[in-house]
């Protein structure tokens, strides 16, 4: 009986790989057919085209599997089961849309090639995904458990898989950009932020050239030490399936998908938190005296990332305060050994303070206070919302409301004494939700910025963990708050969503949506093909005039960033030969009486007397101000180019040839003007 059920089973899944297969012969015809009606591969939309293919094919396939060879193994009915297989689909269809992407825009490989490969890995990730979740029936007493552990694994792997098929697809943010200008302008030490950034960026960057890619990899790989910091931590407190839980949560929620996939600061400051987490946590409960070592690793790495890695510094301190079996600590000479660690770590900042008047120093600390009041705690409320998503949101709440059931369930999964649980909760809670109060304070009278409480999260990841075991579950509809049971019910949807979400938005910024058009002037959409244009014409330029010419964008630091970049792009990856450096021959509007932030230190006002000057702005009229005019001796015509992504327009600039720049005694006074720069 048993022999035959495998014999059948093993005929089965033959039947289901025929149809895979011709799943994918199906995809391959509908491209070439569409591609045929087009005329031509420039004509070709490849959104729509690959999009179209797939998800004919996906239903046609599904279809038959439906009907098919395993229908008598599925473990639910064919209606729910379809819709199951349409989510797969979809998700899968996102997945590839970045395969596609890279191939095409990234190492150039030809599109009917990448369409063969995309059209084969989607196949089999669809058709293996199908007789996974709907027809393996395992054998062992812990099975349910295990296929929870799976799932929740196949979404790392997903995520993870995302932000790497996508990394060099999008264009760069503007605050990417400039921090890739920071590499330009290596140094100890920035205005705005501390160097790792910097650093992470020239590295990278050296190694695979100046590409959207390079310039990310270095958050793609910070994220691994933060979900491995997590991890381990998640597994100390509870066990294995729990931190796998964590992972999940790790490379879904919001905050930490877009903090390894967007380069900047934040990034390895929060691998950097992470691990003092971690440290601290085996300093507390497991007493263990060399992991002062680690924290002060951990804390000086993250102070050359960003300053604010301090209130985390912050916490700890006075945690060893009110704690009174960790006070001991304090009397010890570990601690003060993990000070000068972390100080010696953060001496090429300090250094670069004393050599430039304290000016970051300045900026981030009397520079925030000076400026003009703002409540802005409903934004800071929001921001808590976004990365977090109300699911989130809801599930921190209903832990510190629902402390005693909360406590009890740990109880069920934590390898820690039970009189230890409540001080491994206060412990987490106290890291986290200090640096949150300190920002909501902020709030209450200065501008909240996005990215402020993105790391101060990390400590109630492993307690939001339990929330997606389904012991929990159980338990909390009878014992805990409403809100904590209904939190548990609404984890899955909103990983599912988020993922989704970030599928269609990545698509969308790489190869575009049918029917969905680009916002004016959105960061640097489509400034691939407007660093070209951009680029050429300063090359005709420079041979018409016979004179170097100094790219001005005319904003604090987005257009300036952007240019620099994408002009350096386009001369790599076209082999172009050229005289000069776009990263050292771009500037910004602190030229003309405003502020530049780096672009200061970079270009002094001194330097730049009697050089001939290309003005690029989104708003005609700011070419023709007072502010521009009075400082040079002649101005040229005001002309404009079109940026396009995709076959849809994204942005409208203009630029202007002015002569003779002089500064004047006005020059450089601070002045805000609203453009934004780089993130807090």
């Amino acid at each position: 009986m048993q022999s035959n059920l495998s014999s059948r089973f093993l005929s089965a899944r033959i039947q289901l790989l025929l149809i895979g297969l011709l799943t994918v012969v199906l995809d391959l015809t509908i491209f070439r057919f569409l591609l045929a009606t087009a005329g031509s591969v420039a004509d070709l939309p490849m959104a729509s085209a690959h999009m179209t293919s797939f998800m004919l094919a996906a239903v046609f396939g599904c279809l038959l599997a439906l009907i098919g060879p395993l229908n008598h193994l599925a473990k639910m009915p064919r209606l729910p089961r379809f819709l199951t297989w349409l989510l797969i689909a979809l998700l899968i269809l996102f997945l590839r849309g970045g395969l596609l992407a890279s191939l095409v825009q990234m190492a150039s490989v030809p599109l009917i090639t990448a369409q063969l490969i995309a059209a084969v890995f989607s196949g089999v990730v669809l058709f293996g995904a199908i007789t996974v979740f709907s027809f393996y029936r395992p054998t062992d007493h812990s099975a349910p458990e295990k296929s929870l552990d799976a799932v929740f694994l196949l979404i790392t792997a997903y995520a993870v898989l995302l932000r790497l098929f996508y990394l060099g697809a999008p264009e760069l943010l503007f605050e990417e950009a400039y921090y890739w200008n920071y590499a330009q302008h290596l140094d100890i030490g920035y205005l705005d932020h501390p160097l790792m950034v910097a650093w992470l960026i020239k590295a990278t960057t050296s190694l695979l050239g100046n590409i959207e890619f390079a310039v990310r990899l270095g958050a793609f790989m910070c994220w691994f030490v933060t979900a491995y910091c997590i991890f381990k931590l998640t597994l100390e407190l509870f066990n294995r399936s729990t931190a796998y839980r964590a992972l999940a949560i790790m490379a879904v929620l919001p905050v930490y998908f877009s903090f390894g996939f967007f380069m900047s600061p934040d990034a390895p400051m929060t691998a950097c938190w992470a691990m003092a987490v971690y440290f601290f946590y085996q300093i507390i409960v497991n007493e263990k005296k060399h992991a002062w070592l680690g924290l002060g690793i951990a804390i000086g790495l993250g102070l050359i990332s960003k300053y604010t890695i301090g209130l985390l510094g912050a916490a700890m301190v006075l945690f060893l305060l009110i704690d009174q079996p960790s006070r001991k600590w304090l009397t010890r000479p570990e601690p003060y050994l993990a000070v000068v660690i972390a100080l010696l770590l953060f001496s090429p900042v300090v250094i670069w303070n004393f050599q430039h008047d304290w000016a970051s120093f300045t900026f981030q600390s009397q520079g925030r206070l000076a400026s003009k009041f703002s409540f802005s705690l409903p934004r800071f409320i929001g921001n808590v919302i976004l990365f977090l998503t109300p699911t989130g949101v809801l599930s921190v709440f209903a832990i510190a409301l629902s402390r005693k059931p909360f406590l009890a369930n740990m109880a069920s999964f934590s390898q820690s004494p039970t009189n230890q649980l409540g001080r491994n909760y206060f412990l987490l809670a106290w890291l986290a939700l200090f640096p949150v109060a300190v920002f909501a304070a902020i709030s209450l009278f200065r501008a909240s910025k996005l990215n402020w409480t993105g790391p101060s999260w990390l400590a109630l990841v492993p307690l939001l963990a339990l929330l997606l075991t389904p012991k929990l579950v159980t338990t909390s509809v009878t014992t805990s708050t409403r809100l904590l049971a209904w939190c548990c019910r609404a984890w899955m949807p909103t990983l599912v969503i988020c993922l989704l979400f970030y599928g269609a938005s990545l698509h969308w910024l790489s190869l575009g949506l049918p029917g969905v058009g680009y916002p004016k002037n959105m960061h640097l959409i489509g400034w691939r093909t407007l660093g070209g244009e951009m680029e050429q014409l300063i090359t005709q330029l420079e041979q018409e005039t016979g004179e170097k010419i100094l790219v001005v964008g005319m904003d604090r630091n987005k257009i300036a960033s952007g240019l620099a970049f994408y002009r350096t792009r386009y001369i790599e990856t076209n082999k172009e030969k050229t005289s000069h450096v776009p990263a050292l021959q771009t500037a910004s509007e602190h030229l003309f009486a405003s502020v530049g932030l780096m672009y200061e230190f970079w270009f002094p006002l001194v330097q730049q007397h009697g050089k001939t000057l290309l003005l690029v702005s989104n708003d005609r009229n700011h070419l023709q101000t007072n502010r521009v005019l009075e400082r040079v001796k002649t101005a040229g015509e005001i002309s404009e180019v079109i940026v396009s992504k995709n076959g849809q327009p994204s942005g409208r600039y203009y630029y202007r040839l002015v002569k003779g720049y002089q500064e004047k005694s006005t020059a450089n006074e601070p002045s805000d003007t609203g453009d934004g720069g780089s993130s807090d």
